[in-house]
């Protein structure tokens, strides 16, 4: 399990500021940073994001007013930046599931830095990108996506085993170690 120390490293900044939303985002600044530069990505992408998002939510998201929200196809275009266009519908199976992470990286990284021109906010830099409201919008937008997605592979490996789309993410990691680099 090559993704198991930064799991566990992710793991560990959650538990350690489960009640300190400041502390959170200063202590996850390094593993995010480290994460980003890996020549040989451990942890994929969305598998990686979801653990983060998820963590977000909990402890900052939960004590903010207002709250972070996912960005809308209206905000981006709002900015000039067109929404993730990629087809999810038929997204169900371990190669499948690689191929969207693949697809939704790489739109994602674009706009990152047109976020950057239009919100001011330091996008491209994974130590303080993640202290601006704009990282975790577009996280969440992302986010929903893997959901949607995660729920579709569950549904047809697993019909009706799991019981939250994390379940199905945690299963994704602990059971199908080889996709894990590239989820």
């Amino acid at each position: 399990m090559a993704h198991a120390p930064m799991r566990d490293r992710l793991a560990a900044v959650a538990s350690a500021n489960s009640g300190d939303p400041g502390g959170f985002l200063e202590d996850l600044s390094d593993p995010h940073d480290d994460w980003h530069a890996e020549f040989v990505r451990s942890y994929g992408f969305l598998l990686f994001h979801h653990r983060v998002v998820r963590y977000f939510q909990t402890i900052v998201n939960s004590q903010l007013q207002p709250a972070v929200a996912a960005f809308t196809p209206q905000d981006l275009q709002g900015m000039n930046i067109q929404p993730f266009g990629g087809n999810v519908a038929n997204v169900d199976t371990l190669g499948e599931l690689a191929s969207f992470s693949s697809a939704i990286e790489s739109w994602h990284n674009t706009t990152h830095g047109q976020l950057a021109s239009a919100t001011g906010a330091p996008m491209m830099d994974p130590r303080q990108n993640i202290f601006f409201r704009a990282f975790w919008q577009l996280h969440l937008y992302i986010d929903a996506f893997f959901v949607q997605v995660l729920g579709q592979y569950g549904n047809r490996a697993h019909p009706g085993q799991f019981v939250t789309p994390g379940a199905i993410a945690s299963h994704l990691e602990a059971s199908h170690h080889g996709w894990v680099p590239r989820i």
